[in-house]
């Protein structure tokens, strides 16, 4: 008659460690891809805030698109912050600082497109609608573009919006 003994195997032991390491290397695995999707989710946050920023900022001046935002305008040059690579401009840490402690990894530039036929435009974005206030003193529609950037990557992404030319 044989005995039977408690425990388990030297097979049974290297097949259960066998298997915890491959369900280990699988986590590991994933590891680089989610960490690489966190960063594109807060570079997605964090520009789309300082894209939302700048425009409002041009609407609080009360700008006209065509003029004030042309490359090497005064407006650009008195009111924001200088040129750091061709089109681009860092944001000071005067802009969004309270918020964004490295505000100064992200990079900015303007893109401005006139609206031909503003009628015509308008008819293709029913989403769209003209301000009740003072149309009698609206010059022309743009289309106003901000583009942000993170220095050293090739994240890069932008957002438009309808601005009209007031005339002053």
């Amino acid at each position: 008659m044989t005995q039977s003994r408690a425990g388990l195997t030297l097979i049974e032991v290297l097949l259960a460690i066998l298997i915890l390491l491959v369900g280990l290397v699988g986590c590991l695995a994933a590891l680089p891809t989610g960490i690489v999707s966190a960063d594109s989710v807060v570079f997605q946050d964090v520009s789309n805030h300082l894209a939302h920023s700048k425009l409002a900022v041009f609407r609080r001046d009360c700008i006209d698109p065509g003029v004030d935002l042309a490359t090497g305008s005064a407006y650009l040059s008195a009111q924001h912050e200088p040129a750091a690579a061709g089109e681009w401009r860092n944001f000071s840490k005067d802009f969004d600082g309270d918020n964004f402690h490295d505000i100064v990894r992200y990079q900015w530039c303007v893109e401005v497109q006139s609206v031909g036929n503003q009628d015509a435009a308008l008819a293709t974005n029913p989403g769209y609608q003209r301000p009740a206030h003072g149309t009698a003193n609206l010059k022309r529609l743009y289309v106003v573009r901000v583009f942000i950037r993170a220095q050293g990557t090739s994240h890069e992404t932008s957002y438009a919006q309808y601005m009209y030319s007031y005339e002053k």
